[in-house]
């Protein structure tokens, strides 16, 4: 199947570029201009990179006309982790987003895989199903969302199957330093004690390469609707650090309780992961050695 990924080089995108190679998808890889390669050295010869920016409208109207995909893969979003979750640059999102499918049905595109997120959901006590209500509060939550409404609709008028993958907590190689696992490890080797909260907040962690896996999987025949990529196994934040802790051999530094929770924070949010499991998707890591990977191969990140 000819496969264009959008985000191509992120932290997902190369990983679900990586699974289409070894799947020998035909895979056209679409990134910024200005964005590097060296995630995808690698596969570098068995893809074609393409760069143009999502929110330039008759370049990518050119670029889809001309490529002509079976499937689209689009994983492109404003996703600095400063301010991700409130950043206007949501919007630019969310309108590249709507212009990007316009354009891949229009050129006879007949499977979209687009990601959503978990902070979609009204929080519960419980594990996250794909029918549980919605209730965004942030900007990117709610732009995520909207994305979902108007794809949905634009691929239901053209009769075209759209899987929306709602994506729980992840890590792996090659993760933003400022992301708080990479960021939590780098104080840790600095011999740097961290301040954090009592760490009861329970979260669903999965591995970057369990999560390409389960977009690849969205690409099945018949797949079609929300599906949640998450490992279904709830975990506390404090058990979470205090592995960080282990693998890099400075535990007593981490410093539970030195800081009071966010007004706002989340205290429970993880998925039922059933139904992308009915595709037969599993994880490949369990949480230890996900960590561990992520951690001992992200000696070297950037941004």
């Amino acid at each position: 199947m000819k496969v264009l990924v959008t985000g191509a080089n992120g932290f997902i995108g190369s990983g679900v570029v990586r699974t289409l190679v070894e799947a020998r998808h035909e895979v056209v890889a679409l990134d910024r201009p200005t964005a590097p390669a060296d995630r995808l050295t690698a596969v570098a010869d068995r893809i074609e990179r393409v760069a143009v920016d999502l929110d330039e409208p008759s370049a990518i109207r050119a670029l889809v006309e001309a490529v002509r995909p079976e499937a689209l893969i689009h994983l492109a979003w404003y996703a600095n982790p400063v301010d991700y979750l409130v950043s206007h640059a949501n919007l630019a999102s969310l309108s590249a987003t709507a212009g990007l499918v316009q354009a891949a049905l229009a050129a006879g595109c007949h499977k979209l895989v687009l990601a959503g997120t978990c902070v979609e959901y009204r929080p519960l006590d419980r594990a996250l199903r794909e029918d549980d209500p919605v209730e965004p509060r942030t900007l990117y939550g709610a732009c995520k969302h909207a994305a979902w409404l108007v794809t949905t609709a634009l691929a239901s008028s053209a009769g075209v199957e759209l899987a929306w993958a709602r994506v729980f907590h992840l890590h792996g190689p090659g993760e933003d330093p400022r992301r708080l696992i990479q960021w939590v490890a780098s104080e840790l080797r600095a011999g740097r004690p961290v301040e954090l909260t009592d760490g009861s907040q329970v979260r669903d962690h999965l591995h970057v390469t369990d999560v390409a896996a389960g977009l690849v999987a969205l690409l099945s025949a018949g797949a079609s609707g929300v599906y949640n990529v998450c490992s279904g196994e709830p975990v506390t934040l404090k058990e979470v650090l205090e592995t960080v802790g282990e693998i890099v051999g400075r535990p007593e530094l981490l410093r539970f309780g030195a800081r009071p929770h966010r007004p706002d924070e989340m205290m429970f949010l993880c998925g039922n992961s059933r139904r992308l499991r009915s595709l037969g998707w599993k994880p490949r890591f369990g949480l230890k050695d996900g960590l561990a990977d992520a951690i001992s191969n992200s000696a070297v990140v950037r941004p």
